[in-house]
């Protein structure tokens, strides 16, 4: 349920705080000194970067009211600082996840303090609560406009903040904080998830349904709150049942037990006995890795999503962070369980919860994911458009026995299918491409190389779009994602090449349901067409031939910023023409970093017959060429708070 009223009355209670957060990062008082003069005030900002846990190396840009800009880098604890003598308040602060695990966080500043002490400007998730409230979208990002920041005032920012912490009551009471005056910019605090730093590990930004920001609690994330700047004091969001940091002690002893070789119930007593996830006794396996890609792993503090209630137990939907040094970052999806009886750890720290896994004797996934889908040519259905839905990871390789299974649950009006791929160089099942209404048997296979359900689209231009007829993976009309529980759980049936059904499991999708509205509010990467990937792209090119191996390179930059989704996989999917003698699709990956040849832009090459895991399923399967009747797309993809993010260029011929 999101919940967003009108707001009423607020005004007159700034007043009453004007005294309580004057002299804060909210900004305070810049009048005349007493003698007459202009009064001195400060000519640096800086504070501290967290979402729960510091972000350390976090690229923070300041953004002034003539559009002006200043950087920084936070260090180790996750403060930053930067000079701001010449600059022009209203400020805009952004800081970006130097893993992009996590999206931007920003901050405002509406006026600079008096006096010569550096003004304090947290940059957090409660901070970019407030920016949200600035805007009529809920998008705090639309403040990086140099005309919308000028409009910020102080009292503005005083009203969101009194806003904020209405919302917030509850949760500030239970960490100890005086909901009066309390101001989450200008605060000092130490991100070690006690007192304000507890507030921002219970409380999490959600994408609402058609862009724009929520805000919920982990102890009722049913309930959110949109942030716009008609958001009023009318929800209390409810404090969780344990205490923000009763997970800390997980996060040292998994990085123990990664570098000890095992992340199985051998590493007691972080991980349950009975752990089970994605079919695998073993946290990194379950997730589509082994024990030595953690060799090294350090794991954050983990962030809880939700709790609820399972078999009568205490569970929560977890996020665990981690930092693969000089290889990689990213977070892993699981769940918890409290103990019957709290283990003492031999610093004499009590550990109440567990890791017990999602249950599931199956290797699969679902998660939220939007799409910006861009054609290059001009057949007339092939129109530019967002598109949403969910991402339905089953991989071939972990589940030898599966050859289709289905999907039931929220927002889908009937179970959807997946099935074997008529395809090489792809690793997982793909929805079928008609309707089905049991389960097929070999030797069927789906032509349609998505493993993407679409419940929602919207056109980018004055072309409509009109979904294909009876395919599996359109819904049968748009629907209203807003409709749809945050953490849904959704149930996948299992299925073998004969039929029979093998087992099923219950999934949690641990992102936020969008409609394809949400797709302007995404900061979307941008495929260069340099003259390489133009001929590619381009039927009767050079190019336009088989290949093995494409280049390809992509802009991060927005408004000279580096703020686009960062890209961590880079596919092409290749389908032959009907001239060719074939119908078999040939896909390709990328596999590890890419290269940064500049600022705010990447290179990487994809080779055919790759798979999303790096291993080669065909040794001489070129992209066949681009012909008429075939087609070749670029996707460049990558996933931020739980949701799956795909930037999709097209030639269909």
């Amino acid at each position: 349920m999101h919940r967003s009223v009108a707001r009423t009355g607020i005004a007159a209670a700034v007043a009453l705080t004007f005294f309580q957060l004057g002299g804060c990062g909210s900004g305070g008082d810049s009048g005349a000194g007493s003698s007459g003069t202009p009064a001195v005030t400060a000519t640096a900002v800086g504070g501290t970067v967290a979402s729960g846990s510091a972000l350390v190396g976090a690229s923070v840009t300041l953004i002034d009211a003539t559009g002006a800009q200043a950087t920084a880098t936070t260090d180790a604890q996750g403060a930053y600082s930067i000079p701001v003598k010449g600059l022009t308040a209203p400020f805009l602060i952004t800081a970006t996840d130097a893993n992009g695990i996590s999206a931007p966080l920003v901050s405002v500043l509406a006026r600079l303090p008096n006096g010569t002490a550096p003004a304090v400007v947290n940059v957090t998730t409660l901070t970019t609560a407030i920016a949200a409230m600035l805007t009529a979208s809920g998008n705090p990002t639309d403040l990086a406009s140099a005309t919308t920041l000028a409009k910020i005032t102080l009292p503005s920012v005083q009203i969101a903040t009194i806003t904020l912490d209405t919302m917030l009551a509850n949760i500030l009471a239970q960490n100890g904080i005086t909901m009066s005056g309390f101001d989450p910019i200008g605060t000092t605090f130490t991100p070690n998830h006690t007192g304000a730093d507890a507030v921002i590990d219970t409380v999490a930004l959600v994408s609402a349904a058609n862009g724009g920001l929520s805000l919920v609690s982990n102890a009722a994330p049913g309930t959110a709150v949109a942030l716009n700047n008609k958001t009023a004091q009318g929800v209390t969001l409810s404090a969780p049942p344990a205490a923000a940091n009763y997970l800390e002690p997980l996060a040292l002893l998994l990085t123990n037990c990664a570098a000890s070789g095992t992340l199985t119930s051998a590493c007691s007593p972080v991980i349950d006995p009975a752990f089970l996830e994605n079919g695998s006794t073993d946290l990194a396996v379950g997730h589509g890795l082994t024990d030595a890609n953690f060799a090294s792993a350090i794991f954050s503090s983990p962030k809880t999503l939700a709790f609820f209630t399972s078999n009568g137990k205490q569970q929560a939907l977890v996020q665990l962070p981690f930092t693969i040094p000089g290889v990689a970052a990213g977070v892993l999806y699981t769940i918890a369980q409290q103990l019957t009886t709290p283990v003492t750890l031999p610093n004499g720290t009590q550990l109440g919860w567990d890791l017990i896994g999602n249950q599931s004797q199956f290797a699969v996934s679902i998660n939220s994911q939007i799409q910006r889908r861009t054609f290059l040519d001009a057949r007339p259905n092939d129109v530019n458009r967002y598109e949403s839905g969910l991402g339905i990871s089953i991989p071939t390789a972990s589940n030898p026995t599966v050859y289709s299974a289905s999907v039931t649950g929220p927002g889908l009006a009937a179970p959807i299918w997946l099935l074997k791929r008529n395809a090489v160089g792809s690793s997982s099942l793909g929805l079928s491409d008609g309707v089905l209404n049991a389960p097929p048997v070999s030797p069927a296979t789906t032509n349609s190389n998505t493993s993407l359900y679409r419940w929602s689209w919207q056109s980018l231009s004055s072309a409509s779009f009109t979904p294909p007829a009876s395919t599996g993976y359109y819904s049968a009309t748009s629907i209203n994602a807003g409709t749809v529980p945050l953490y849904s759980t959704y149930t996948v049936k299992f299925f073998d090449s004969n039929g029979a059904q093998l087992g099923q499991s219950s999934i949690i999708n641990p992102g936020s349901p969008l409609s394809a509205a949400a797709g302007s509010t995404v900061p979307w990467p941008t495929l260069l067409m340099d003259t390489a990937t133009t001929q590619f792209l381009t039927p009767g090119t050079a190019l336009a031939a088989e290949q093995y191996a494409m280049s390809l390179t992509w802009s991060s930059l927005i408004n000279s910023q580096n703020l686009a989704f960062p890209v961590t996989s880079v596919q092409i999917q290749a389908v032959p023409g009907t001239a060719s003698g074939s119908s078999t699709e040939v896909d390709g990956f990328s596999v590890g970093a890419p290269n940064n040849t500049t600022f705010g832009q990447y290179q990487t090459t994809v080779h055919s017959g790759v798979n999303a895991q790096g291993v080669t399923t065909c040794t001489n399967c070129p992209f066949p060429a681009l012909t008429a009747g075939g087609s070749r797309l670029v996707q460049l993809s990558g996933s931020q708070n739980g949701t799956a993010l795909y930037d999709i260029t097209k030639f269909n011929d």
